[in-house]
């Protein structure tokens, strides 16, 4: 039966709820109107509890069966649970009613965005744009964040500038604007919103950490050491400012304050392996050899399938002349991750000083087929083969790369030096030409690879004839 009662409509939720849940111990029927019913269910989404919402939801129809806001209520619980098509069931059955109900096309929106359809999304966004007639913006922002947790970001730029047009110094609209610009590559416009953003709210430490980020991608190191500093002014419990703010050091080679950095991140986080390994890669560049090598090891001990320190120990035992041992370690870091290239032209560098010319090649050539566009391997390989006075193959493997990365003025000096070495001046002339079109100022640096070219007046006398 259903118990009549007095209008709880202006009741504490939890004091709702509480009936509620009396109501089902007592496994009677109390009567709650529209609004509570809806109150309810708001507390139990919330909450993260869906059955107990469609439990809610269900005596709530039964009660209410004309009640439009119920029949959202029931497929906004649908769709939390992911069962959009009879979530969408639902909403078209009742847009016959209420075509015009702003809450049901957002939620048609939602439906079709989370299947897949933002096409279909953006239409119903924007019907209900056009039958809103108070809180534009908020509406706006709302379709924004909608886009732009499916990762929709460039649709959801379009609403967001939109919002923006209405209020400029709403900060929320900024920041998402500052957000969704950097993911869609738009680094100026993401920079422009997060500083229109920070002269609202200067002390938002997010905010000056993701400029930082932006700054960092964009190659503005000491932009980004700067704001990531404002970070960690306004928090200095930011553990990723210490660590980003180390790359940015690092990156401009000032390894020392580098190092500091990431030794205060280490009081932060639970990735010491990493943190370590950079630490190590500092001391190397800094020819710190020793300590390079303790912080490896420390890497290695802390986490053993991590490949950059076992690459790391291998390059300083390769600079010491320890062949053999550089060896294992290079191995091993290939082995943890055979799709580094860098990783396979450093074996490629080991093998070749073992004398161990096959796999030598084999390694070098692992590194070109990964990164056919890094100019480093190919270069390194053809001159492997000129060691072993082998120049056709080392012009056949340059010619190859050519096809990838053909307006090289390197590789294309290289070949003219390598055409000169076997005689054919035609050629040589040819890859000369095109070397100096491309850049004039540098061909004079092919004679620092090739010493012995020097002596060869044909070639010098290409060289100044095309200058």
């Amino acid at each position: 039966m259903i118990e009549n009662t007095e209008n709880y409509l202006d009741d504490d939720a939890l004091t709702l709820v509480g009936r509620f849940e009396e109501m089902i111990k007592a496994e009677t029927l109390y009567y709650f109107d529209v609004h509570e019913f809806e109150s309810i269910i708001d507390h139990y989404i919330e909450k993260g509890n869906l059955l107990e919402a469609v439990k809610v939801s269900n005596i709530a129809n039964k009660q209410h069966p004309g009640a439009i806001s119920l029949q959202i209520k029931k497929a906004q619980i649908l769709v939390d649970r992911e069962q959009h098509l009879e979530a969408l069931s639902i909403l078209k059955d009742i847009q016959g009613i209420e075509s015009s109900n702003k809450e049901i096309l957002l939620l048609k929106g939602n439906i079709y965005n989370h299947i897949g359809k933002p096409e279909l999304a953006k239409k119903q966004f924007d019907k209900a744009l056009q039958v809103s007639y108070e809180n534009r913006e908020d509406l706006l922002f709302r379709i924004a964040l909608a886009f732009e947790q499916l990762s929709q970001f460039s649709l959801a730029v379009e609403y967001l500038e939109e919002a923006l047009e209405l209020d400029e110094e709403d900060s929320e609209v900024l920041f998402e604007l500052g957000y969704c610009y950097e993911k869609i590559g738009e680094d100026n416009q993401s920079i422009m919103a997060y500083e229109q953003f920070l002269e609202l709210n200067p002390f938002s430490d997010n905010a000056w950490y993701n400029l930082g980020i932006i700054f960092n991608r964009m190659g503005n190191f000491p932009k980004a050491v700067e704001a990531y500093e404002f970070t960690l002014a306004v928090n200095d419990q930011h553990s990723k400012a210490y660590f980003n703010k180390a790359n940015a050091l690092a990156n401009q080679g000032l390894f020392e304050k580098a190092i500091k950095c990431y030794t205060e991140y280490l009081e932060f986080d639970d990735d010491h392996a990493s943190t370590y390994s950079y630490i190590g890669e500092c001391f190397e560049k800094m020819d710190e050899y020793e300590q390079a090598l303790i912080n490896y090891e420390t890497a290695i001990k802390t986490d053993e399938n991590l490949a950059d320190p076992w690459f790391g120990m291998g390059l300083i035992l390769m600079y010491q002349d320890k062949i053999d041992e550089c060896l294992v370690y290079l191995e091993k870091a290939k082995n943890l991750d055979d799709t580094n290239s860098d990783y396979w032209f450093a074996l490629g560098s080991a093998y070749a000083r073992a004398n161990s010319p096959q796999k030598a090649v084999q390694a070098f050539r692992e590194a070109i087929d990964l990164d056919p566009y890094d100019t480093t391997y190919p270069i390194t390989l053809a001159e492997y083969y000129h060691q072993n006075e082998n120049e056709e193959t080392a012009i056949d493997v340059l010619l190859e790369s050519l096809v990838q990365t053909p307006n090289c003025p390197q590789l294309l000096s290289n070949l003219a030096a390598y055409y000169a070495i076997t005689g054919d001046i035609k050629s040589s002339e040819h890859y000369i030409r095109q070397a100096i079109d491309i850049d004039s100022e540098n061909i004079n640096d092919i004679f620092i690879q090739f010493p012995e070219l020097k002596k060869n007046k044909i070639f010098t006398k290409l060289i100044k004839a095309n200058q």
